[in-house]
């Protein structure tokens, strides 16, 4: 008995263990403490080209302002102001870079992995508006999207719904998740157009067995997780419960609609997909974000032209081991 009540303690310390940080440390206001809400600088939009605003390149000289003190090897892309073209191809394989690829969604041109004391050169290529660095997870904590909330209140005048009187209305958010519950209260009638990529990998036995699903955009996704449904809650929930009435709880954008893109499986990641083995592709995602781009204009079927095509991805998601 007494070996069965010491083990029993054991486990209650291990799971206890995570939470003491937060309880062992009490709010103390006569240490510089202050619940005074600090006053939220205002974020102007401006019709500019993305390369004309980016907090990434603070002084607009076309690079990335992360390339400019790096001295070495850097996976190294171009972004171009206009469609890549066979001469833009032609001029930088004379110039002795070997093109790793062209992204024509982005009129972007991959270069690999170079050295980045090229970018100053490749800035001043005819067309380049951008000199990015990519393969690389870098965070920039203090050039990130400042927090505003979505509803005004007396504390925060300030928030996301003063961006569009429309609170996103004409919208389609791809929602790229392990799927999206479209029939709950917050989120019913956002539905325009769904893709189940899970299924739809030639891997995953159980859609061979299914004969695949509708590439057309027919094909409504569930979601077996809830980490799609959340993510599109706080990107468009109305707020309204079972009921029909308003609980408060909106998104950002609550008039936003839904295109449904499945890409992970109930566990979370797609299939064969995993936390413990280093992988250099990811299947699912890879064809759900194909899917999307090869009908970022498509006008689907019995809805509003105001509601053709795909305006906006939402990816919230990684492996964090590798």
């Amino acid at each position: 008995m007494a070996m069965r009540q010491g083990f029993t303690f054991i486990c209650l310390l291990l799971f206890m263990a995570p939470l003491t940080g937060s309880l062992g440390n009490e709010v103390d206001h006569e240490e510089g403490w202050t619940t005074v809400i600090p006053q939220m600088t205002p974020v102007i939009h401006e019709e500019l080209d993305w390369w004309e605003r980016t907090p990434l390149d603070s002084n607009r000289n076309g690079i990335h302002d992360s390339l400019e003190t790096l001295d070495g090897p850097a996976g190294i892309g171009l972004s171009y102001g206009r469609d890549v073209t066979d001469s833009d191809v032609a001029h930088l394989e004379s110039l002795g870079y070997q093109i790793t690829d062209v992204i024509e969604a982005v009129d972007a041109v991959l270069l690999g992995v170079i050295n980045s004391t090229d970018s100053w050169d490749l800035s001043q290529i005819d067309g380049v508006v951008m000199v990015e660095r990519y393969g690389q997870v870098i965070l920039w904590g203090d050039v990130q999207t400042p927090n505003i909330l979505a509803e005004q209140s007396e504390e925060y005048p300030h928030t996301a719904w003063n961006h569009s009187p429309m609170k996103g209305a004409g919208i389609n958010i791809a929602m790229v998740d392990t799927g999206t519950d479209n029939e709950h209260p917050g989120l019913k009638d956002k539905f325009v157009a769904g893709y189940d990529a899970v299924c739809f990998v030639h891997t995953d036995p159980e859609c061979i067995l299914a004969g695949g699903r509708e590439t057309d955009g027919s094909f409504d996704p569930d979601d077996g997780n809830q980490h799609g449904t959340a993510c599109m809650g706080m990107a468009a929930a109305t707020g309204l419960d079972a009921n029909g009435e308003q609980t408060g709880f909106e998104g950002s954008a609550p008039n936003a609609s839904l295109i449904d893109v499945r890409i992970g499986t109930d566990a979370g990641a797609g299939p064969f997909e995993n936390y413990l083995l280093s992988q250099e592709f990811y299947e699912s995602a890879m064809n759900g974000l194909q899917w999307i781009i090869d009908n970022k204009d498509t006008a689907w079927p019995g809805v509003d032209e105001s509601l053709y095509g795909i305006d906006i991805i939402s990816l919230s998601w990684g492996i964090t081991s590798h």
